[in-house]
């Protein structure tokens, strides 16, 4: 028989009030209702919860345990509860939302558009910020809700909650015409002696490139640094170089050829907000919006 949450609620009540007259009172029962009714919890676990001890009724160590249990199970019902008030709430007031350079297209302006046209009194500010940048925003308030990169690399990161949202390959850009474009499956060490352009130093692409040439046996040639995905790829259809992009940066145009190269595979892409942000409604109803703006790109539809 599954467990009644309403007589966890009246065991967590003894363990916290102490006795059933204090239980009665905060549950608007009579002592003998509430006596009643821990008797029957205790019938549906087939445990002995109670005992005796002079007048005093206390709980035993298998009824301790079932009321710390309780108590958790209770708090998450609270939460439930607030997170679906919260959905039928009207959002309104403003949420702060940034991603990354080439997230903010796809992603942050499709979701705002939307986000205009239903929740008229919603006022959302779109930022960039490097990946690196994202959890340490989120923790000082500075942005409420991040789109950003989820690396295997990176720590547990505590008091934050994150939501898959998409997935991105990475891919190597080069000139149409470049020697390269006609081979068949690229790996780095057929790049070495090339020249490269790169994202700034202590970014996610700027270190990755480096360390994947290095672990080839080479050190990239680097020729150029712009934190711009237009700029680079411009530097690359000139002829001067060649790089890595995510997919969501690079634009379908003639004078330049992405290839898949290995080891480089597809980054997640997560929506990261503080742990309890996710209960307001403003917040509910972005990461709706992005949810909706990743699906669109996805399908070509955005």
């Amino acid at each position: 028989m599954p467990l009644n949450p309403w007589r966890l609620q009246l065991l967590e009540a003894l363990d916290r009030l102490g006795t059933v007259r204090a239980v009665a009172a905060e549950m608007t029962m009579s002592p003998s209702s509430v006596s009643q009714q821990l008797s029957v919890l205790e019938t549906e676990t087939r445990t002995r919860l109670l005992e005796r001890v002079g007048r005093r009724l206390v709980l035993t160590p298998s009824g301790a345990m079932l009321a710390e249990r309780a108590r958790d199970v209770l708090d998450q019902m609270d939460a439930i509860e607030a997170e679906l008030e919260d959905l039928r709430t009207r959002p309104v007031g403003r949420v702060r939302v940034a991603s990354f350079a080439s997230g903010v297209l796809p992603f942050l302006v499709t979701a705002a558009r939307h986000l205009a046209g239903e929740h008229p009194d919603l006022r959302v500010e779109l930022f960039e910020i490097e990946p690196h940048e994202s959890v340490p925003a989120l923790r000082s308030g500075t942005c409420d809700i991040v789109v950003t990169v989820d690396s295997p690399d990176d720590p547990p990161l505590t008091g934050i909650h994150t939501v898959p949202l998409a997935t991105d390959p990475l891919l190597l850009v080069l000139p149409h015409d470049h020697p390269l474009t006609a081979r068949g499956t690229l790996s780095f060490p057929d790049l070495a002696g090339e020249r490269w352009a790169l994202d700034l130093p202590g970014t996610y692409l700027g270190e990755l490139v480096p360390r994947l040439c290095r672990q080839a046996g080479f050190e990239p040639a680097v020729v150029g640094r712009f934190p711009s995905h237009p700029v680079l790829l411009g530097h690359v259809a000139a002829g001067l170089s060649i790089g890595v992009l995510p997919g969501l940066a690079v634009d379908d145009r003639p004078d330049v050829v992405a290839r898949q190269v290995k080891p480089l595979g597809t980054r997640s892409i997560v929506v990261a907000v503080r742990r309890g942000s996710g209960r307001r409604g403003a917040v509910s109803a972005v990461l709706a919006a992005l949810r909706l703006a990743a699906a669109a790109h996805r399908d070509g539809t955005s």
